[in-house]
């Protein structure tokens, strides 16, 4: 009798860790099956569809699944679908976006803001040299982000922004004097101390609302656009584009540091190597691409295209650089403008 109790108590034990058994190998499956899902990344851009950026990041998502074999995928929102820049940095510092093309903003630092500094560069070729991987400015805009939990992986070169109107300035190719237009503006001080300054009247407006801003003419014009986002955006709005070479338009590649977390060592180094690829092509693409929009804004859309000649450019550049400078060192410190002041010393002596 006893040894039929022990029986059944070996079979009772027996079949309850038969049953754990069974629970444990079921959650194995699951986890297997779910580590067989790819890790989706989330890439928000400004980038209207027709823009050269679109094309590097469209470029960027399919290089990524093809490294990593189907592990990560990038899925792109385009045309601030997730919001303008502004909400997207905040976002990626949080993690919950996790990647952009954008403008960093300079509400967590003002020099963040330093890429948008008004001529830094005058060219092509010296924006090769300013905005590189490993120059002054791309080692102080990577410290930055790294204290707000967000890496970045390089200057996507976009072309030169210039302004874009439907009315015709006063006086245009002379700085300080009385445009007598409205100017959008970002918030960004790089840009309205420049504006004001130079003799517009900046007035800050969303990026996403720009082309309605013009048409119901809150304001006649704007600064904040290349040739090519001024034709995807404005390009049957405006009347005049005029290329003075104000800023580049030097967005960036970040990443959340809480995204590379998620990612395997391996994957995470592939990501971010193929966004400073394309960083690096930006620049070989920019200038042609802008060359190609001021024909189409002409051709397509009748817009009268004035490009500022190399002596109206180092007025307007001289100008800039004595007026406005001074009173960002204030905002971004002299340190930093110094700094700057040095590399752009050292490509004029070698030109």
């Amino acid at each position: 009798m006893r040894t039929r109790k022990l029986i059944g108590i070996v079979l009772t034990l027996s079949l309850v860790l038969t049953s754990f058994a069974g629970c444990g190998g079921g959650d194995k499956k699951a986890s297997d099956s779910d580590s067989s899902k790819p890790i989706v990344l989330r890439l928000a851009s400004d980038a209207p569809l027709e823009h050269i950026a679109t094309g590097l990041n469209k470029e960027a998502c399919k290089l990524v699944k093809e490294r990593t074999d189907g592990r990560v995928e990038v899925e792109y929102f385009p045309a601030s679908q997730l919001g303008g820049y502004e909400t997207v940095y905040e976002e990626i510092v949080r993690g919950t976006i996790d990647m952009g093309q954008i403008t960093i903003p300079d509400a967590l630092d003002a020099r963040l803001g330093a890429a948008y500094v008004p001529y830094y560069a005058k060219s092509f070729d010296e924006a090769k040299i300013l905005y590189a991987p490993d120059s002054y400015l791309s080692g102080v805009i990577g410290g930055l982000t790294e204290k707000n939990g967000v890496k970045f992986l390089g200057t996507v070169l976009e072309g030169f922004i210039g302004m874009g109107f439907v009315t015709e300035p006063n006086d245009m190719f002379t700085p300080g004097t009385n445009k007598k237009v409205k100017t959008r503006s970002p918030a960004m001080a790089t840009f309205r101390v420049a504006q004001e300054d130079l003799g517009f009247n900046p007035i800050t407006v969303p990026y996403a609302e720009v082309p309605t801003a013009i048409q119901t003419k809150v304001v006649d014009g704007w600064v904040g656009g290349t040739p090519n986002i001024n034709y995807a955006w404005v390009g049957q709005v405006i009347k005049y584009m005029y290329v003075n070479y104000i800023h580049a338009e030097a967005t960036s590649y970040v990443i959340s540091e809480k995204t590379l977390k998620k990612l395997t060592a391996e994957d995470a180094d592939t990501v971010i190597k193929v966004f400073q690829e394309q960083s690096k092509k930006s620049f070989d693409l920019a200038q042609q691409n802008e060359e190609t929009y001021k024909k189409k804004l002409a051709d397509d859309y009748g817009v009268k295209v004035i490009e500022f000649t190399p002596k109206q450019i180092d007025a307007y550049a001289t100008f800039v650089r004595e007026t406005s400078w001074p009173k960002l060192e204030d905002l971004l410190g002299k340190d930093l403008m110094d700094g700057m002041r040095a590399e752009v010393k050292k490509v004029e002596s070698a030109q």
